[in-house]
């Protein structure tokens, strides 16, 4: 039985779980990334229950900022408690009405249960919520999803998302990945700070997300996520030195250091992760 998750106006916790950085006006012109703030999160109340956090979002014609709100509109489709609206300014981007739900479901089975729904294509969002989760990092979860269908989508990767705000237990899904995510949050006065939400994929949609490249060492890369934390931030503010910046610059190509770059060159980004973890960079 699905159980609508109240969305209001009301910015969403702050608590992303993530330590905070001061970033100089210099450094924030640094990178493109996508930066969270609580404005782009909706302020969910959920049961004290583990289960799944849905989201449909419909499509309308007027692109706009990340904005969620409680619905004003006459029309008001089943369940519906949100309305989401551009999160990229992107044409694929959601940006009508969202129908946003919770549904309780026993923490084992979460991970089968989610990508279960996200097949039917009844939802194009599914976040994994456990009940000891704070809302705040459950709502991160969810715009993060907003934003990640449509980058996949851009690569041919189909639009639906299941994510998780904590490390998701694969057992009783074998087809199943999960792949950590570095995500950027600010607290809006100009620190920054980058946390992890947790993707989970299909084998067929990990290969092609992996675009050829053999598949990594999962055990190694999650076991060098502090370091990569801590990359990203040097990476960021331009504080690796001369040598290291250039091997990482050349599998970046000019970008940011994603998930995407790590899991397809962990030879290359692992081990700066690791001297970066060490403060020996």
């Amino acid at each position: 039985m699905g159980v609508v998750v109240a969305a209001t106006a009301t910015p969403a916790s702050r608590s992303f779980g993530a330590r905070m950085d001061t970033l100089t006006s210099s450094e924030k012109t640094l990178t493109g990334e996508r930066i969270f703030t609580s404005s782009d999160l909706p302020s969910l109340s959920l049961p004290d229950a583990d289960g799944l956090v849905t989201c449909r979002w419909f499509q309308d014609p007027a692109p706009g900022r990340t904005a969620w709100r409680t619905s004003s509109q006459t029309y008001r489709p089943p369940l519906a408690a949100a309305e989401a609206s551009a999160v990229d300014d992107d044409n694929f981007a959601p940006r009508g009405p969202g129908q946003v739900a919770f549904v309780a479901v026993d923490r084992t089975w979460l991970v089968r249960e989610g990508m279960d729904r996200v097949r039917t294509r009844a939802v194009d969002a599914v976040v994994l919520h456990a009940k000891a989760s704070p809302p705040g990092r459950t709502a991160l979860a969810l715009a993060f999803s907003a934003h990640l269908r449509t980058r996949q989508h851009r690569m041919g990767l189909g639009a639906d998302v299941v994510t998780a705000a904590v490390r998701p237990d694969l057992a009783g899904a074998p087809d199943a990945f999960r792949v950590p995510h570095l995500v950027t949050v600010s607290d809006g006065t100009g620190t920054v700070a980058d946390t992890i939400i947790w993707q989970v994929m299909t084998g067929a949609r990990y290969d092609a997300w992996l675009g050829g490249a053999p598949r990594p060492d999962h055990v190694a890369i999650e076991t060098a996520l502090p370091g990569l934390v801590r990359l990203r931030h040097l990476w960021r503010t331009g504080r690796l030195d001369r040598s290291r910046a250039d091997t990482l610059a050349a599998v970046l190509d000019g970008g940011e250091l994603t998930a995407q770059k790590i899991f397809r060159y962990p030879r290359v980004v692992l081990p700066i992760a690791t001297r970066a973890l060490r403060g020996v960079l």
